[in-house]
């Protein structure tokens, strides 16, 4: 971004952003370590893949043979992979990025930036004249062979849902890939299928915790013990997906456990075969040596392994020697091993041997059999008596039917839905339609649609904020949607069944948003709304202008309220800019062909591409105001550029300005009652909804909370409470007028024929705040249902009982259920990415106030 470039703290030329450095490669300050390689050799290796650690785009790793010789003879491939890893900060120092989808961003920028590098030398050296010799970069040069295909991507997703977003983007990007595994596909074995990747698999496995005391285990979460106990089994779990994989000692905290883990992971499945082709074939292919590693023939590197007793996957066997190029190297554990046999008591040694193998025959035992349960089971569309509804007619009948459509509201109704959508809606006087596969009668029920949360955070991964930069346009919601946060199952249970979610309010331009509807057990893709206008998150306040951050954050632009519209006047210009050049490029090669090599296409830039679809009227505006001051002047410079915004989110003041808002054509999502929170709150009052719609604004009430969200109808009713709102227009705040806000009012919404079949069954009167949610519907298929949701409870209290019983035991018997798994008791209580804010508030300044 103009005015934007940091420094990165480098030497020399290389990208403005210090965690890129594809440059960087591990050969050139590769100098081997004595202990280090006979470490390795002493578990069998005989070679070994060298790779930087450090960034997002990190680098070359190098494929280096484990002898003992000058370091020019060791390099068998210089640089193998072009090393990615979604790696995020905190962002203290302000430097872009610091959220996981800054990170992302940043990899599909930077290799758009190469894509273009490329094209703009070979323009340059053909016909020179006349125009700007490109400038160097270093950084673009070395991301040139894994843009045109020639080096494999290697990719460090870091998480399950991760797995899905690095394989999207690489193919995105036409990179040729592999994955560093996360260890935890178990949580999504299908994701990890669909990338049809190659896995490279640490064998990490958690260490039981050592806890003082026994009523410790009750604070101890079902998910570190599902974590725990399907650790073992995850490199199984992705050979049975048809994958290849590739196991390494990378992360292990202690190297000597590597042996010990990969019997493990045989102990629970994987099979010899697979096991041995993920020590040999499958990493010599992978590295593009396979035609002189991995397999013993005439002409390949003399690289050999000799173990005795059973073999190599036996843990207490030893490696005798190993043959590097050719060169035979003695391992000193066998030596040493030796001399203590000539030493040892052949008496003691016999009862210890038969007391050991007693014990590793129950842990074997007990660690072979998995307890915990797939975290998909109970999850996804409930079935009815074994039926399928897709495709056929259910009806609900004798209800209170809340249409929030033409129909309005009446008792004694029935609804019919097929095929996901809804049939009819008529009263009970009507014929009954007799082709109904199931009937549920709800006397005394009620039915509403689907709620719709015109502003949530509930289920992002990572941050909330990508708080760095005044604009952030080029980040996408779209990347990081959690579809495994329980979250999600909270909100089905209050009748909720749409979302928007939306980046925090960090910047005066934030990220673009993702609709998407609460298909509990779906992947993030199968959360997304299909064909839903796009938005972006915008906003207003102190917020923006750091005034809250402390005095380490005073120096990005804008620091007060009249630099904001300064600022949106800036990158909008710019962004009419990039239109026109794009446009003039396309009149240039239209006449000849979108393809001709030699008119230079402008670089695509992702933050300047997402506000010119907002000046395009292909993107929607969201934007988070408080005061009516900047409200005014947020929507004249708006105006000023052709742009209606959608939606004016919280808009606390927004009732003093009612008839601006209105003239002007945007819809207020605002609180119910909200207020006096910080000082720029202090005037906003629970009148405010009810006084905009008077006003002939289109209002609706969001959440802004992951825990609000789960009661949305009661805040609907606030506007009946406080404004006196007719309880039918008031439950439009939180359904139809929401749907119109976001543009998908076509599909949800209300019930009317055509529409989604997304509705929710209450016990009593939705405006009530003693009725209950019973059922929520989404496209015609039950995600939940109160009393299967009752008996779900039950089974993961049972299964996380039993998995306590198992650990303990274990602990017993004096086993853990893994070694050498990072750091102790830290690596069993690590919280996955998908869960890191379970239970937790999120808001539009998480983490920054």
């Amino acid at each position: 971004m103009p005015g934007q470039r940091t420094d990165s703290g480098q030497r020399g030329p290389g990208d403005e952003i210090s965690k890129v450095t594809p440059e960087f490669r591990a050969v050139r300050g590769y100098s081997p370590d004595k202990k280090t390689i006979e470490s390795l050799r002493e578990l069998g290796f005989t070679t070994a893949v060298i790779a930087p650690t450090r960034g997002i785009i990190r680098g070359t790793s190098a494929l280096i043979a484990l002898a003992e010789n000058d370091p020019n003879e060791l390099v068998l491939k210089s640089d193998v992979f072009q090393h990615i890893a979604f790696e995020t900060q905190d962002g203290d120092d302000g430097a872009y990025p610091a959220a996981l989808m800054g990170a992302i961003a940043t990899v599909r920028q930077r290799f758009f930036d190469a894509q273009h590098y490329i094209l703009d030398q070979a323009d340059w050296h053909k016909k020179p004249q006349g125009r700007k010799r490109p400038e160097f970069d270093p950084s673009l040069e070395a991301l040139t062979p894994p843009a045109e295909g020639k080096q494999r991507a290697l990719f460090e997703p870091g998480s399950a849902l991760m797995v899905d977003r690095a394989a999207r983007v690489a193919r995105e990007l036409k990179l040729d890939f592999a994955i560093v595994s996360c260890g935890q596909e178990w949580r999504r074995p299908d994701l990890a299928k669909e990338t049809g990747a190659t896995f490279i698999v640490p064998v990490n496995f958690p260490n039981l915790p050592k806890l003082p005391n026994e009523d410790d285990w009750e604070q101890v979460t079902l998910d570190n013990l599902r974590a725990w106990d399907w650790a073992s089994e995850n490199p199984t779990l992705l050979r049975q997906q048809k994958l290849d994989i590739a196991l390494t000692t990378y992360s292990l905290a202690d190297k000597k456990a590597f042996r010990k883990n990969v019997r493990q992971a045989m102990d629970r499945g994987l099979s010899e075969d697979d096991a041995l082709a993920a020590l040999t074939t499958v990493p010599a292919k992978l590295c593009g040596m396979d035609k002189q590693l991995g397999t013993i023939g005439p002409g390949k590197i003399a690289n050999l392994t000799i173990v005795d007793g059973k073999g190599y996957f036996d843990p207490e066997a030893r490696v005798r020697e190993l043959w590097v190029d050719g060169r035979n190297y003695h391992v000193q554990s066998a030596k040493e091993e030796a001399k203590k046999d000539d030493a040892a008591d052949k008496d003691k040694e016999a009862k210890d041997k038969a007391e050991k193998e007693k014990k590793v025959a129950e842990l074997k035992e007990l660690q072979s059999k998995r307890v915990a349960r797939s975290p998909m089971e109970g999850r996804g569309a409930i079935t009815n008596f074994g039926r399928n509804l897709d495709r056929n007619t259910l009806q609900v009948r004798n209800v209170t039917v809340w249409t929030c459509g033409p129909s309005r509201k009446f008792e004694n109704g029935i609804v019919q839905f097929r095929s996901g959508k809804v049939l009819k809606v008529s009263h009970g006087g009507d014929a009954e339609f007799d082709g109904a596969i199931l009937t549920y009668d709800g006397e005394g029920k009620h039915v509403t649609p689907g709620l719709i949360d015109a502003h949530s955070h509930a289920a992002i991964l990572g941050a909330v904020n990508e708080p760095t930069l005044p604009s952030t346009a080029m980040c996408r919601i779209g990347d990081v949607v959690n579809s495994e946060t329980r979250n999600i199952q909270d909100e089905l249970a209050g009748g909720l069944t749409t979302a928007n979610l939306l980046h925090g309010s960090a910047n005066p331009i934030g990220g673009q948003n993702q609709i998407i509807k609460l298909r509990d057990g779906a992947s993030p893709e199968g959360l997304k709304f299909e064909d839903a206008p796009q938005g972006i998150k915008f906003a207003l306040g102190e917020n923006v202008k750091q005034s809250n951050w402390g005095e380490k954050f005073t120096t990005r632009f804008p620091q007060s309220r009249m630099g904001v519209p300064t600022f949106y006047r800036n990158r909008f210009t710019a962004a009419q800019q990039y239109l026109k050049e794009w446009k003039a490029w396309r009149d240039k090669v239209a006449p000849i062909s979108s393809l001709n090599p030699d008119i230079l296409p402008p670089r695509r830039d992702l933050e300047l591409e997402a506000i010119g679809e907002i000046i395009e009227g292909r993107r929607f505006i969201h934007c988070h105001s408080y005061r009516q001051d900047e409200i005014l002047a947020f929507l004249r410079v708006m105006e000023s550029f052709n742009v209606r915004v959608a939606t004016l989110q919280h808009v606390l003041e927004g009732y003093k300005i009612a008839d601006e808002i209105a003239k002007h054509g945007a819809g207020a999502s605002c609180f119910a009652d909200w207020w006096a929170y910080k000082f720029e709150v202090y005037d906003a009052i629970p009148f405010a909804g009810s006084l905009m719609r008077e006003r002939g604004v289109l209002v609706s009430f969001n959440s802004d909370s992951a825990d609000l969200a789960r009661r949305l109808n009661t805040e609907a009713a606030k506007a009946v409470k406080f404004g006196g709102t007719p309880a039918e227009e008031a439950l439009k705040f939180v359904t139809i007028n929401a749907a119109k806000q976001l543009g998908i009012d076509k599909r949800v919404g209300s019930l009317e024929p055509g529409k989604d079949a997304d509705f929710v069954l209450w016990s009593g009167n939705p405006m009530d705040s003693r009725s209950v949610v019973l059922q929520t519907w989404i496209d015609g298929k039950k995600y939940f249902d109160r009393d299967e949701a009752i008996k779900r409870a039950d089974a993961l209290k049972q299964e996380r009982a039993d998995l306590i019983a198992k650990a303990k035991k274990l602990a017993k018997l004096g086993g853990s259920g893994g070694d050498g798994g990072g750091d102790d008791d830290g690596s069993f209580f690590r919280v996955s990415l998908e869960h890191q804010f379970d239970g937790h508030e999120r808001h539009c300044m998480e983490g920054e106030e």
